[in-house]
């Protein structure tokens, strides 16, 4: 009986476990480090073709493409499933106005990130004070 325990044990473990290739929900392991694409603002999509990313980084930087400009600030999960950007931060080349009102749409929706949760085909949805913004990896 005393050997039971153990093994009884591993298969609770093993069958709380997540599913092979499914990101571990609400983890840190699973933001940090890729490169998240975005493949919707606010609900309308993104222009074809435009580069918009986003990458968390080890020690709470974050930087990425606004799909015209290089952006950059500070992250932090403050708790299970929250998130918030700070000290944000771009270049400032011009571009195309479509593009340029693309990124600043998407700037000011990171400032006010709030959440974040996996789907459950391993997309990152962002929730912001403006809506989702949805992210793949890339």
């Amino acid at each position: 009986m005393r050997h039971a325990l153990p093994i009884l044990a591993a298969i609770v473990l093993s069958a709380c476990a997540n599913t092979p290739g499914a990101p571990p929900s609400g983890g840190n392991d699973a933001l940090i480090g890729a490169e998240w694409r975005l493949e919707d603002l606010l609900g309308g999509g993104i222009i074809d073709n435009s580069h918009v990313t986003m990458t968390l980084a080890e020690g709470g930087s974050a930087a990425g493409s606004g799909g015209c400009n290089r952006y950059f600030g500070s992250w932090a999960r403050p708790s299970a499933g929250k998130l918030t950007l700070s000290q944000m931060g771009s270049s400032r080349m011009a571009c195309a106005p479509a593009l340029m009102d693309q990124e600043d749409r998407f700037l000011r929706a990171l400032e006010t990130a709030a959440d974040y949760a996996f789907t459950p085909d391993g997309a990152l949805v962002v929730g912001t004070a403006q809506g989702p913004l949805r992210f793949r990896k890339d």
